[in-house]
């Protein structure tokens, strides 16, 4: 029986994007079609971190936030990336000690649904193209909600299904191969579960892409 959805699924399959960056960045661009920089670069322009941070991207993968992130934070400010793969993890560290600014990048090894941080920590939270491949996703929402300072901002960039119109159609094979390719769980209705944690009021969400994708930004 198949184990797509477990944490060791999720593991061996961005274990193995991890050794294949190039192929994971053309898979990635040709699923946001050509919207993929932009997107990223609009999740992190709605995020607004403290100039000195912390800020947490979580599920960080290789890293591709990171420039982005620094590129908001002042000299001596702080991005922490965490991640359960080993493989994304050795390939953020590689990247965050590639980097030349004074904005520390620091990498580590953890469980989104258990974070290893105490209440209040973090002035933001990141999570692109992640949530939906996390087993407990609804624990990791929470988790994000708990680090998160009073008016700290958790901004959510990914892709859903489509939700109306033709495109329909195409939902069954893509919801297949994308659980197998990302360990995607097609079924979630992420901005329902951040407006259960964080507040109907307090979660906006934007759609693009024929309804897609989506950036939602909960503030505590």
């Amino acid at each position: 029986m198949s184990d797509v959805g477990s944490q060791s699924y999720a593991d061996r399959v961005y274990d193995w994007w991890s050794e294949h960056p190039r192929l994971f960045d053309a898979f990635l661009r040709g699923a946001f079609m050509g919207r993929y920089d932009e997107l990223r670069r609009t999740a992190a322009d709605r995020l607004a971190p403290d100039r000195d941070g912390p800020v947490m991207d979580l599920a960080c993968g290789a890293g591709p936030n990171f420039d982005l992130l620094a590129e908001r934070l002042s000299p001596g400010g702080t991005v922490v990336g965490l991640d359960h793969s080993p493989g994304m993890v050795r390939a953020a560290r590689d990247r965050a000690t590639e980097r030349s600014d004074d904005v520390a990048i620091r990498v580590t090894r953890g469980d989104a649904a258990s974070l290893p941080f105490p209440d209040a920590a973090f002035g933001a939270v990141l999570c692109t193209l992640s949530l939906p491949a996390i087993p407990d996703h609804v624990r990791a929402i929470a988790e994000a909600r708990r680090v998160l300072r009073p008016g700290g901002r958790f901004v959510v960039f990914d892709a859903q299904p489509y939700q109306s119109g033709p495109g329909r159609l195409l939902n069954p094979l893509i919801n297949r191969v994308s659980a197998r390719a990302t360990n995607w769980y097609p079924g979630r209705h992420l901005p329902t579960d951040l407006r259960a944690a964080f507040g109907a009021d307090s979660v906006a969400v934007d759609l693009f892409n024929g309804g897609t994708a989506f950036l939602a930004t909960a503030t505590v």
